[in-house]
């Protein structure tokens, strides 16, 4: 069963990332699969509800708002560089929105593609129809991922504190994005 605040906190991080929040929703709902693994994946479809009315809201801004000012909007985000910007907007005129497939395994934010997809006026309605594999698909993998995680450990050392369990949690994510943010920074 899922709880109201579970599903409300993943729908608003989930806008909240489309638009102009860096970190992902996966933190929200991977914390979920440590606490309450049986609701883990309802939130998933939360976090996808939630990005979906983003990404339409940052699709509408990339149409109305000037292409250099909205890029120079997103560059002040962490972990995006005007190359990231230009980047994605090449790839959408050579793929289409089967470009936005590759975004969640080259760490590209998915509001590169709404932007992007909206300064370019494709179709929103096949914008949303591609957004829900480009976002879904690692929104399950992660949070299943962190269920099973978390399963085998309380298995196989069943006296070990959830305070571990939750340090561990924190360490891990920390250490994601202390890695993520100046790598995908130099890289770009």
């Amino acid at each position: 069963m899922l709880r109201e605040s579970d599903h409300a906190v993943a729908g608003a991080w989930g806008f909240a990332e489309a638009t102009f929040f860096f970190v992902v929703p996966d933190v929200w709902t991977t914390w979920v699969a440590v606490r309450r693994p049986e609701r883990a994946l309802a939130t998933c479809v939360s976090a996808l509800a939630g990005a979906l009315a983003g990404g339409v809201v940052t699709y509408l801004w990339g149409q109305r708002v000037d292409a250099a000012a909205s890029k120079n909007a997103l560059v002040k985000v962490p972990a995006i560089t005007a190359g990231m910007v230009d980047q994605v907007e090449a790839d959408l005129n050579a793929s289409g929105h089967l470009a936005m497939m590759s975004g969640p395994v080259r760490g590209v934010p998915y509001k590169l593609y709404a932007r992007a997809s909206g300064l370019q006026r494709r179709s929103l309605a096949g914008f949303l129809a591609w957004s829900v594999p480009a976002r879904m698909i690692r929104f399950v993998a992660l949070t299943q991922g962190s269920v099973w995680l978390t399963q085998f450990v309380r298995r196989y050392i069943p006296q070990i504190p959830e305070r571990l369990i939750t340090l561990g949690f924190v360490v891990s994510w920390t250490g994601f994005y202390a890695w993520f943010v100046p790598t995908m920074t130099r890289r770009r």
